[in-house]
């Protein structure tokens, strides 16, 4: 079980200095028509781009990417759990924490009882020595011809059935991923890149997974790295023919008469990752029983190898989004009357993994849930194609104030309503041409259940699951409209009534 631990003062939102920057100038959308309403005020003025960045520049900066089961991951989940905490919100995690922990393995290679050794000798190459895995899932031995690859250039292409079964060794000038695709789609039985060194024991050889997959995983080649004296010897040490195969596509393969095998040793251990969620009591008792579902995902990419996927955007923005809604609640004299539950899922990026568990391991009634408004990527001007599609290519000039509206129609128009209602105050111009999404975030495994969602989305840049999603690309103007956005959207599904009416039939969700 997690625990919160001290966060030092500098990285929290100070009272005097969330009120300078309140007092601050917000600059406004021009599609604004009205003013915020007298009694919501306090709040609102309390979601600001101060805000924002301070709470932003954080979770991208100092978190290492917040990887699922990395560190990076846990020091955002505690940022997140002791704002909640000095916000006054009610912890609704595990054993009275903020932590839902969700289930998650790791599996490690390890260099003791790994080596690589042709058959019929007595010499072995030792891992930590000669090679190491880079990506490898279970303890195996695998048995097979070697096959040498070499290649010029970023990619080649390969005969069909040219490596299926055979232990790649792979001398490439660059080694691309487009490269890796192609020999991978040959099945090969494993890929050895040769480099004059082989990477630390933790570089890339630890991978998180689900402890509770709800499909099957996709079985990935095993990979790793051979010094250039290691695949020598093995060269050196078994007879190799040249197989002939499509030299003419940049790609010319020798194959071995004898066989290697390669013997890999893994660790799998059992490890928690937690979605961290708070609670707002709801003001009336009539309605407190029911709630409102605010959520983003905290997660992205994490630090793979040396390299850091900051994930400003991807989802750091969402997250920020619903730590400065969740601010503002607390903050503002008049509390909702149903209850709001604040979630930062894990796992979204491995596959919708803590929004699934949470619905699945539901701390409140899921069938008392009124709605669930989730943000995923709601502080960049999108340009570019959208979804890989060079049909539908965006200018970023034209999407200063807009932002794409997704599956707020599938269950109840009522809500879509609620939201183009709320969006007087802000001016925010929406897009209906994202539904191509709507399945790619986590309102998707409340919609499976029924509840009406609304997704924000500010489309795709090409900055898009790359190291080059920063913070200093972030327009906060966008973030903190998108946080006021649902602010007024959670007041308005809280104080009126009737929850926003099911008058979709249920299909495609």
């Amino acid at each position: 079980m997690s625990r919160i631990p001290h966060v030092p003062m500098k990285h929290f939102l100070s009272i005097a200095g969330l009120t300078l920057a309140a007092s601050s100038v917000f600059a406004q959308f021009p599609g604004v028509t009205e003013q915020p309403p007298a009694d919501l005020k306090k709040g609102w003025d309390s979601i600001t781009t101060r805000e924002a960045k301070e709470i932003l520049t954080y979770l991208a900066n100092e978190c290492e990417g917040r990887g699922s089961g990395q560190p990076g991951f846990q020091k955002a989940a505690d940022y997140v759990a002791a704002h909640f905490k000095s916000w006054g919100l009610k912890p609704m995690g595990d054993n009275g924490t903020y932590f839902q922990n969700v289930p998650f393995q790791v599996t490690h290679f390890v260099d003791a009882g790994s080596e690589l050794g042709i058959l019929g000798l007595d010499k072995s190459i030792l891992a930590g020595k000669g090679f190491r895995m880079t990506t490898i899932s279970t303890t195996s031995s695998i048995t097979g011809i070697l096959a040498v690859v070499k290649v010029t250039g970023d990619s080649a292409k390969f005969e069909e059935g040219s490596l299926t079964g055979k232990v790649v060794l792979l001398y490439a000038d660059r080694v691309t991923p487009s490269l890796r695709n192609a020999i991978s789609r040959q099945n090969p039985a494993a890929i050895l890149t040769v480099s004059s060194t082989i990477p630390p024991i933790n570089y890339n050889a630890t991978r998180v997974t689900s402890a509770t997959p709800t499909a099957p995983r996709r079985v990935r080649v095993p990979m790793g790295v051979i010094t250039d004296h290691a695949a020598a010897y093995l060269v050196a040490n078994l007879d190799m023919v040249d197989a002939n195969i499509a030299p003419e596509k940049g790609a010319p393969i020798t194959l071995s008469r004898g066989f290697v095998r390669l013997k890999a040793n893994v660790e799998t251990k059992a490890i928690g990752v937690p979605n961290v969620v708070a609670l707002l009591p709801g003001s009336d008792p009539a309605f407190r029983d029911e709630y409102i579902g605010i959520g983003g995902h905290l997660d992205h990419l994490g630090k793979q190898g040396t390299v850091v996927y900051p994930g400003a955007d991807d989802d750091g923005s969402g997250s920020t989004a619903v730590m400065c809604i969740a601010h503002a609640m607390a903050t503002n004299p008049k509390k909702p009357k149903r209850s709001i539950l604040f979630m930062t899922f894990c796992g979204e990026e491995l596959g919708l993994i803590g929004s699934s568990y949470l619905v699945n391991h539901p701390m409140i009634p899921l069938n008392k849930m009124v709605s669930e408004l989730q943000m995923d990527m709601v502080a960049r001007d999108s340009y570019g194609a959208q979804n890989g599609d060079q049909q539908r290519m965006d200018i970023v000039q034209e999407n200063r104030d807009t932002i794409r509206l997704v599956g707020s129609k599938r269950i109840s128009t009522e809500l879509d309503k609620v939201i183009q209602e709320a969006n007087k105050y802000v001016g925010f111009k929406f897009k209906y041409d994202a539904e191509d999404v709507y399945t790619r975030s986590d309102h998707y495994n409340f919609a499976s259940r029924g509840i009406p969602i609304a997704f924000l989305f500010d489309g795709f840049t090409p900055d898009y699951h790359q190291p080059s999603d920063t913070v200093d690309k972030i327009n906060f103007l966008k973030l903190a409209n998108s946080a006021k956005l649902y602010y007024l959207t959670a007041y308005a599904i809280s104080d009126n009534p009737k929850p926003p009416v099911h008058d979709v039939v249920a299909k495609g969700r």
